[in-house]
């Protein structure tokens, strides 16, 4: 009687999903979706002193059964890059912190690679590049010229490294950039490889790092420690709202059964690529037989939380204090 009553009278302000992507310098970060290893040493040294931290699953489970929400956190990273790997599981590790790892199929491709981080290096590293762009598209025409922004200077490379999403758009390098990002998110992925093939043959030849993904061996020990759980990021990491509710379906069925047979462990949970979602999504989530969905969308997890559209946080690139800081404000927004 004690315990229930204690569920219904005391205020419990919600617990909070952290998202990353990361844990590395790069060149270049426009998305903000890197942590430097220092950074995430000192925000997991806060987590540990101040929070209680726990699997996805175990979260789930406390919102379905109205146990207390208040000073609990959960981390989960998206993509499944390799630097998930080198950097972030050990820290991990060094202080017992679980965590959730949502993975694509695209560990099973010779280049381990994604189409944006492609073209932040093509558009905005590369020094000099043809004046005028021409990509023909389904419908229309895609025509955009550079003008003087076709070669860089030094300082203005510099710069560009420094650029990130909610800045202006400068120049027309950046402009370029976010038009074809904009353009190619919501493309079927037949016409993003068709886009990209394109892009790749105007930019020439880059030094590209072809590996930024871990391979089905590191998503196997990743899968037998105590500490990580799996989770499914779909096949090709589709913007999910612009499928129909059939392609909805395989992209998150197959990544589901495809993660389970290389693991050998029950996949509970998917990641909705961009958190692009639709009235289909959750429904074809549920007939997936996940048993939770994470968006992007920020937000505070309670009681009242849709399991199939819970919200995060995303971690940007903030030392301890900073990161503390972040942590508060975040803990307020849950009216």
């Amino acid at each position: 009687m004690k315990r229930f009553l204690r569920k219904i009278f005391i205020r419990d302000s919600g617990a909070l999903v952290l998202m990353y992507h990361r844990i590395a310098t790069p060149a270049i970060d426009p998305w903000e979706l890197c942590v430097s290893p220092e950074n995430f040493e000192q925000q997991l040294l806060y987590l540990k002193q101040e929070y209680r931290v726990i699997p996805m699953q175990e979260l789930t489970q406390r919102i379905q059964t109205r146990e207390p929400l208040k000073n609990y956190i959960a981390i989960t990273f998206d993509d499944g890059y390799r630097d998930n790997y080198t950097h972030a599981m050990p820290l991990l590790e060094k202080y017992s912190m679980p965590a959730t790892f949502f993975f694509t199929l695209q560990f099973q491709a010779a280049d381990k690679f994604y189409w944006w981080d492609e073209l932040e290096q093509r558009i905005l590293l590369t020094p000099t590049l043809p004046r005028h762009l021409s990509l023909s598209l389904e419908s229309e025409t895609f025509e955009f010229d550079l003008s003087d922004a076709a070669t860089l200077t030094a300082s203005q490379q510099s710069e560009m490294r420094c650029w990130y999403y909610g800045k202006p758009l400068y120049n027309a390098r950046l402009e370029l950039f976010y038009k074809l990002w904009a353009l190619i998110k919501p493309a079927s992925i037949a016409k993003q490889q068709s886009i990209m093939q394109t892009l790749r043959a105007w930019t020439g030849t880059i030094d590209r790092d072809t590996n930024l993904l871990m391979d089905a061996a590191q998503i196997q020990s990743t899968a037998q420690s105590s500490l990580f759980e799996i989770g499914a990021h779909t096949v090709n990491h589709p913007a999910l709202e612009y499928l129909e509710a059939e392609e909805q379906n395989h992209e998150m069925q197959q990544s589901k059964t495809a993660l389970e047979t290389l693991t050998g462990k029950y996949i509970a949970g998917i990641a909705y690529p961009y958190g692009s979602m639709n009235h289909d999504t959750s429904v074809q989530a549920q007939a997936s037989a996940f048993r939770y969905a994470v968006s992007t969308q920020a937000g505070v997890c309670t009681h009242a939380s849709d399991l199939y559209a819970l919200p995060r946080f995303q971690v940007t690139n903030l030392d301890g204090e900073a990161f503390r800081k972040s942590i508060k404000i975040w803990q307020g927004n849950n009216g």
